[in-house]
């Protein structure tokens, strides 16, 4: 009883990483090298390139103080130094946002700036393989000082 318990474990696991796999295989080949470009532009901290790249709907919520303050706080990171190649994380089909039900898909990158490392973590909704920032956020140790 125990070995079918452990054998059932050991399958359903194998078959999420494949099941993970398949997914990001949809959009590894697109949205990889959209982030590869875009992180180095939102790494200029120019809060209206930043906006630029995001859903305008997503963008026009957010008030302008509130985001330049944002952006002005990921600035404390300094200057882009490298990227990790991103990984694929999760994708949410059908998922409810503020523009009705879309396609997010989720990655993270490590990066590695002049004033510390940070990880990225960023939701792109996708528009029939188009992507934009649906959103974008960076942990760090520099930011927490």
């Amino acid at each position: 009883m125990l070995g079918v318990w452990f054998v059932s474990v050991v399958v359903i696991i194998i078959a999420s990483g494949v099941y993970s796999k398949f997914q990001s295989s949809d959009y590894d080949e697109v949205a990889v090298p959209y982030l590869k470009r875009i992180i180095p532009q939102i790494s200029q901290w120019d809060p209206a390139a930043t906006r630029a790249l995001m859903v305008s709907e997503v963008s026009a919520a957010i008030p302008e103080e509130q985001f330049n303050q944002g952006i002005a706080l990921f600035s404390k990171l300094g200057k882009l130094q490298s990227i990790s190649e991103p990984e694929f994380e999760k994708v949410y089909r059908d998922q409810g946002t503020i523009i009705g039900k879309q396609t997010i898909v989720e990655y993270n990158t490590e990066a590695k700036y002049a004033n510390g490392d940070a990880t990225i973590n960023v939701k792109l909704l996708d528009k029939d393989g188009q992507f934009a920032i649906y959103r974008i956020n960076f942990s760090s140790k520099t930011l927490m000082e």
